[in-house]
């Protein structure tokens, strides 16, 4: 029985090595978004922009699968162009401009650290990288960036809507520690388990 001949998609991907693919594309347009919208986090235009622009994460690995061009280069861009550098960038502009409580800040970016800290023990340790995000990781990214972005809407809504700042303000350092508790240390510790043990893939 005759293969299935590859979409366009599919061929695009591997005569480029697995570098143009959808997900690689999405990846590389939510970074612009989130360097232009890192500084402007204090106004609703810079934050319209970054919100997409950091929930690019999620979807990235769902379009990869569902096209059919899931690659080791997209594993890697989703760390090297996705995650981490967006994070810490608005991080930095986070706490430049005190747009979230610093703890909060210091929290997921202390949790984010730890990850890229054990991913790069795994990358030089093991000849096959086993690290990679799971289901529990993608959720502890969530809770935890979501959480961070909730105070920095609190605080764009602070001059005007005092009381549903601070609601959100509360909404937001629950869903940080939240998060960092129940899915992101659970990840971690998974993640330093895979490294250790050279194993193929994590949990």
């Amino acid at each position: 029985m005759a293969e299935t001949p590859a979409s366009a998609l599919q061929r695009v991907a591997a005569a480029t090595g697995g570098v143009v693919t959808p997900a690689n594309l999405l990846d590389v347009v939510a970074l612009v978004g989130a360097w232009w919208a890192g500084p402007r986090l204090g106004t609703w235009k810079g934050y319209a922009v970054a919100a997409p622009s950091y929930f690019a994460d999620l979807a990235d690995g769902m379009i990869a699968r569902r096209t059919g061009t899931v690659t080791r280069v997209g594993e890697i861009m989703d760390h090297v162009v996705g995650d981490k550098p967006k994070l810490f960038w608005g991080a930095w502009h986070i706490w430049r401009l005190r747009l979230a409580d610093r703890p909060v800040i210091a929290t997921v970016a202390a949790y984010n650290v730890a990850n890229a800290v054990v991913t790069g023990y795994d990358l030089l340790r093991n000849a096959e990288p086993g690290v990679f995000p799971d289901q529990r990781a993608k959720w502890a990214m969530m809770t935890t960036a979501t959480g961070l972005g909730i105070q920095v809407a609190a605080a764009n809504a602070a001059r005007t809507h005092p009381r549903l700042a601070r609601v959100l303000r509360a909404c937001g350092a629950i869903s940080t520690y939240g998060g960092v508790a129940v899915f992101g240390i659970p990840t971690t510790v998974g993640y330093w388990k895979t490294a250790r043990n050279g194993r193929k893939r994590g949990g």
